[in-house]
């Protein structure tokens, strides 16, 4: 069974190494790993920003950025291109693990000033957020595998999205106009799509090598859609 990622020249991922050819048993043992690490990669943030509310940090970082989600968008676009590297490199597990292990640590940071404001005004938001991201993921993730869909057509248009949802936030810190419900909405649906690309590709086309890598992937649109689930709480919370 050939595998459209095939043709990814730019990859370098031995033909027999990916997920859709390999033996059933090796393809569930393959989700296993991911969504595991996915979950360890959730509790180590939650780790994280139990230290940096402990000792004070979340709000010097609240003073320091604000609610500048360009720079939620640029990290997002930015790693989830490498963790795709990362994945048809053959990169070795530890590379692959550093690469998790960081963007943890930087979602973390980019995740604690709305964390602080949800604190501040109502901290039953932020356990709605979480479990609405988690009710939504779950239902992406269970239609990608019950379908048996293949989404990987979805790449260039979730990229350019990304891009025009960027240049609208460099627009509004350039230009001093605020970022609506519209905007929040419009990156939740972007990240409904990731979900579904992401699955897909972890189900269809990622090497057998690459679960750390995978999850990085996952973890990185889970982030962001908590974080923009939270901010529309937050304003229907203020409405």
């Amino acid at each position: 069974m050939s595998s459209p990622y095939q043709s990814y020249d730019q990859y370098d991922a031995p033909r027999d190494m990916f997920v859709v050819d390999a033996r059933l048993s090796e393809r569930l043992g393959f989700l296993r790993r991911v969504y595991g690490h996915v979950f360890g990669a959730i509790v180590l943030m939650i780790g994280i920003e139990t230290l940096l509310f402990t000792t004070g940090m979340n709000l010097k970082l609240m003073a320091l950025m604000g609610q500048s989600w360009w720079i939620s968008l640029l990290v997002f676009m930015v790693v989830s291109w490498l963790a795709e590297r990362l994945a048809y490199s053959g990169a070795s597990a530890v590379t692959q693990y550093a690469g998790l292990g960081l963007f943890v640590g930087l979602q973390s940071l980019i995740t604690a000033p709305i964390l602080t404001i949800a604190t501040m005004t109502n901290p039953n938001l932020i356990g709605q957020a979480a479990f609405v991201t988690l009710l939504i993921t779950g239902s992406l993730t269970l239609f990608v595998v019950l379908s048996k869909s293949d989404f990987s057509f979805m790449r260039n248009a979730l990229f350019l999205a990304g891009l025009g949802l960027f240049a609208i936030s460099i627009a509004s810190a350039i230009f001093g106009f605020s970022l609506g419900l519209g905007f929040s909405v419009g990156v939740v649906v972007l990240m409904c799509g990731y979900i579904l690309y992401e699955t897909s590709l972890i189900m269809h086309h990622l090497p057998t090598t690459a679960h750390v890598a995978g999850a990085l992937m996952i973890f990185g649109s889970i982030a962001v859609l908590f974080r923009q689930i939270l901010f529309i709480l937050l304003k229907l919370n203020d409405d």
